[in-house]
């Protein structure tokens, strides 16, 4: 998978990257070969084509490894932070709690469709859950704490969940269990919720608020479900 990485970003950034060092140069020989057009009536000896000169820069460049160098150190920190991305701060708490939220709301004004037809009416209760429900759960963990991983895969096979990391590689633990049985797959996926995109969204359409791991969110009913912590 590294290497499939590696060809890709190379394939795809290589070029673009070295278009933007020869622009660079060329904006740096440009400018130190500008001409002072504030004096008039004097002559000069005509200077070497600044294209010229532009690329015996970018052949030293090249030749004393400059440009390679640099392609290799933003390709390593381009591949660090997609396998280890930033934790978003969310602490790890195992006492059990469960709470449960009833998510629907009243339009506060008719609600129309592009040709301004009104598709509901004020005042009508919407229950996001009975339009949409829910066809798999999520479990929100610290991938860096085992017991939180283990908690999450022994769950996950005897329910329907998805594993969301706030902390730890997704990249790593795909590995670790790449063949491991889960739900008819050989490989267990393991997911992690950039920028806490998806807490976020759970926060704003339901009220969920997911403020410590491991936090399992599941639907009974017409309800959503949290149960925080372990339960033994």
């Amino acid at each position: 998978m590294y290497t499939h990485l590696n060809a890709a970003f190379s394939d795809s950034l290589l070029p673009m990257i070295n278009k933007l060092i020869v622009a660079c140069l060329l904006a740096l020989t440009v400018t130190a070969h500008a001409e002072d057009l504030g004096i008039k009536n004097q002559s000069f000896a005509n200077d070497r084509d600044a294209r010229e000169e532009m690329k015996d820069v970018i052949r030293q460049k090249m030749a004393t490894g400059e440009v390679d160098r640099f392609w290799k150190d933003y390709q390593t920190k381009t591949l660090d932070s997609i396998k280890n991305p930033t934790p978003l701060g969310i602490p790890s708490s195992y006492g059990f709690t469960t709470m449960s939220y009833n998510p629907q709301f009243v339009l506060p004004s008719d609600y129309k469709d592009e040709k301004g037809n009104v598709v509901a009416r004020k005042g009508t209760m919407i229950e996001p859950l009975k339009l949409m429900p829910l066809t798999e759960g999520l479990i929100f963990i610290d991938g860096r704490d085992q017991q939180q991983v283990d908690y999450a895969i022994a769950a996950g096979r005897k329910e329907s969940l998805k594993i969301v990391l706030v902390a730890g590689s997704p990249y790593e633990l795909r590995v670790k269990y790449k063949n491991s049985d889960w739900n008819g797959t050989k490989t267990i996926p393991f997911y992690f919720d950039q920028k806490k995109m998806i807490i976020t969204q759970l926060n704003r359409l339901y009220g969920v608020n997911i403020n410590h791991v491991p936090a399992k969110m599941t639907q009974r009913g017409t309800k959503l479900v949290i149960d925080f912590g372990m339960q033994q």
